[in-house]
């Protein structure tokens, strides 16, 4: 396939114009309590995945953000750590009663696993760097909203991709545990 061919297939969109963004939730250490709603923050992402090891839980009534469900991208865009910016985990299995934390960002899109991939490329790491605040350790909404990357006009192909890629997650996390 040639250039020309490729780019009638494929076609550079910003981030803001196809993918559904919401914010996390900003509670006080008053509102933690033992149950409650879930808050999942920078520590619940540990290797791309999601992570249970160290669980933040408010007071139901405190909990006033949007929910995650299933296909959710969850992404780090704040925190002490200029590194962990950009960090990020896909919602693969329902839960209930979850929210993210103030330092993390929602998105959504049809093809979550496809999204999921473009967010391990080395593209958007530079986009990250390109956009990172100068005294203080983040990536705006707007700022995200307005990277860009080359989508596929085809959601089949996207959705073949994010499976390829999902699959290979899920192979090489096997080898590892071996």
């Amino acid at each position: 396939m040639d250039i020309a061919n490729i780019a009638r297939v494929w076609e550079q969109r910003k981030l803001g114009e196809i993918v559904e963004f919401y914010s996390g939730l900003t509670y006080s250490p008053d509102n933690i309590s033992e149950h409650g709603v879930l808050v999942l923050r920078s520590s619940n992402i540990q290797n791309d995945k999601l992570s249970f090891r160290d669980n933040v839980y408010v007071e139901n009534t405190c909990a006033v953000s949007e929910s995650v469900k299933l296909g959710d991208i969850i992404v780090v865009v704040r925190n002490g750590s200029r590194s962990l910016i950009g960090k990020h985990a896909i919602i693969d299995f329902p839960i209930s009663n979850t929210v993210i934390g103030a330092f993390m960002t929602g998105l959504r899109y049809q093809v979550p696993n496809f999204m999921n991939c473009l967010l391990s490329t080395e593209r958007f790491n530079k986009e990250i760097e390109k956009n990172m605040g100068a005294t203080i350790n983040q990536i705006t909404t707007g700022s995200f909203k307005k990277m860009q990357f080359y989508f596929s006009k085809d959601i089949k192909e996207q959705k073949r991709i994010g499976q390829f890629f999902e699959k290979l997650d899920k192979l090489i996390t096997l080898h590892q545990r071996k």
